[in-house]
């Protein structure tokens, strides 16, 4: 099977029209279209016939309550494996081409299989997510220095080097903020700054962001502002299995003088406490799930999630995991402390 893939789960079908899509919905959700042609309800399998040069429907996942959804299944003969976004699926461009046409007379079966995961705090502890914030982190003239590790490409893993320091405070945008400066260096090598604007509520537990300026030192040098407004909320006052949700716009402006707005729909879940190892040990964590929506100025809303892990008592983030990579600490030091 051959396809294309396009962003936000976009695929044109090259032999797909000449067979069916099998939807089987385990428990916790349905898959519908956005045509309102299906709804596959949980405990059921769903075929779909691809017959004709005019098939274009947008399957969607729909988490029922106290779920989410995490992907489309990857699998031998899957579609969308891995994506968490709406899945497009559409035969346009074979007319005149024998080849795909023959297919039209298999029976060819592919699959769209949706993964919901229970987002109830049952199988994990119930420490509050406070046990994971460590507001010293945000406090003037603490350094945080670390390192981290993500999939490289080809194999193995590119090690970045952080150098975070809270050294100051000012005014963005109009707004009093604390501002913290990050280096990234690579053996040493610096190569990029930035200086992201935020304010600290200690007794409420509460962090906003307001946004940051990057620079890059490597030929060509770049730079560029990013703008939240009002702001971006962190909440470290949810229970066990507690959620909240938020609006906030985010404009990107660089040194060429080019600027892009998009908005934003986040909700944010607490999930609880689980033990969880990357290269610098194991520890308890505080599991937190972001899922967003993010519509451009050409109003296709993009859906996205990503997994958080916080260490209980220092608050040092351990490992965050998107649709396609992740990232996980391997030694950091707070004011010189090994952590």
């Amino acid at each position: 099977m051959r396809f294309f893939r396009y962003s936000g789960g976009v695929l044109l079908l090259v032999v797909l029209s000449a067979c069916k899509i099998s939807i089987t919905v385990p428990e916790g959700g349905s898959v519908v279209t956005e045509s309102g042609s299906l709804n596959c309800r949980a405990g059921s399998t769903c075929l779909v016939d691809v017959v004709d040069l005019f098939f274009d429907e947008t399957f969607v996942a729909r988490p029922a309550e106290g779920y989410r959804f995490a992907q489309w299944r990857k699998q031998h003969r899957g579609l969308c494996g891995g994506n968490s976004s709406p899945c497009r699926l559409f035969t346009s461009g074979f007319a005149g081409n024998d080849a795909l046409l023959a297919f039209l007379g298999n029976d060819e079966v592919f699959f769209l299989d949706p993964v919901f995961e229970s987002t109830a705090p049952g199988r994990y502890g119930n420490e509050p997510l406070s046990a994971c914030f460590n507001p010293d982190l945000f406090r003037q003239g603490t350094r945080f220095i670390s390192e981290y590790r993500r999939p490289g490409f080809g194999g193995g893993y590119f090690v970045a080097e952080f150098d975070q320091l809270i050294d100051g405070s000012g005014l963005f945008r109009g707004t009093p903020a604390t501002r913290m400066r990050l280096e990234q260096r690579d053996d040493g090598e610096l190569l990029a700054t930035n200086l992201t604007w935020f304010s600290i509520n200690t007794g409420a537990q509460q962090l906003r962001y307001y946004g940051s300026e990057a620079e890059t030192t490597t030929p060509p040098t770049t730079s560029a502002t990013v703008v939240l407004a009002p702001f971006k909320l962190n909440r470290w006052d949810l229970a066990a299995g507690q959620s909240f949700e938020q609006s906030y716009s985010s404009t990107v402006e660089d040194s060429r003088g080019f600027s892009s707005s998009q908005s934003l729909e986040l909700k944010t879940t607490y999930l609880g406490t689980e033990t969880i190892t990357v290269p610098a040990g194991t520890y308890t964590a505080c599991r937190v799930l972001e899922e967003s929506v993010e519509t451009s100025g050409l109003g296709v809303p993009v859906r996205s999630a990503e997994t958080q892990w916080y260490a209980l008592g220092n608050g040092i983030l351990l490992r965050a995991e998107s649709d396609d990579s992740f990232q996980e600490f391997i030694r950091g030091t707070v004011n010189g402390v090994a952590q």
